[in-house]
């Protein structure tokens, strides 16, 4: 009864981060359910591209942004998928009840989408196949360092064991196949800036309004994107995707 109870306390604390386990949980459970058939006769990458994998030519080249979010819910195996709830459960509550809901959400988001996207640069060519939430959950593990550094937490406070549980889970899973490690440091490092950012915003507000953060957010995804075509722009892209067709059509 104590662990059922202990249970239902952390549940209670931690709509977000359930929410996010669940449709993890969800998408992969469905997946397998509804390509169970095509798993005979379809190989590991080509089935996790039919439901939501990442790649770079993929995306870049024939415009299929979706796969940014997709990826985040698609996972490799039944051990990519557990290492990650384990991962996001060890540090997700205890962000979760620090900050705004939505704030969470839009760290958790905007890490992934913006992991997969830096990825997708590097990794051009390389006919890399993508997928799982460790962008994103990497960057809550930084964002919860953004928020010790902006509120002077002190390291006693400091969930140590969580974070390096965490992060030991994560780290495992890049010696995984179809797992993005470039997609971790982008993760970590673009959670880290966009939680410093609002941190900071949090602190000098002390009650924000959902308007001022919601107006915040949209200003960096705005820079973000400005950033991206830049690079997007001084890379001979076209010059690539001509290349590529060539090599696709060699192939056959």
């Amino acid at each position: 009864m104590r662990i059922v109870n202990v249970l239902k306390i952390l549940t209670s604390q931690a709509k977000i981060t359930n929410v996010l386990i669940m449709l993890n949980v969800g998408y992969f459970v469905v997946s397998r359910l509804l390509g169970f058939t095509t798993l005979t006769y379809m190989t590991d990458e080509q089935f996790l591209i039919l439901w939501g994998a990442d790649n770079a030519e993929l995306t870049l080249f024939y415009h299929e942004y979706w796969r940014l979010f997709t990826s985040m819910f698609v996972h490799a195996d039944l051990t990519h998928l557990v290492m990650n709830i384990l991962a996001l459960w060890s540090v997700g509550p205890i962000l979760e009840k620090r900050i705004p809901a939505f704030v969470y959400i839009g760290i958790y988001l905007f890490s992934g989408l913006f992991g997969n996207l830096i990825s997708d640069f590097f990794l051009l060519y390389q006919h890399v196949v993508s997928c799982g939430a460790s962008g994103a959950i990497i960057g809550v593990i930084t964002s919860l360092l953004a928020y010790s550094l902006v509120f002077k937490t002190n390291f006693e406070e400091m969930p140590i064991k969580a974070i390096l549980i965490s992060l030991v889970l994560t780290a495992g899973l890049g010696l995984l196949p179809s797992i993005n490690n470039i997609a971790h440091v982008a993760g970590a490092i673009s959670g880290f800036i966009i939680s410093f950012a609002f941190f900071t915003c949090l602190k000098l507000a002390h009650y924000p309004s959902k308007l001022g953060m919601i107006l915040l957010l949209t200003l960096l995804v705005i820079v973000a994107a400005i950033f991206v075509l830049l690079v997007y722009e001084l890379t001979p892209y076209e010059e690539l995707f001509y290349k590529y067709l060539e090599l696709y059509h060699k192939n056959d």
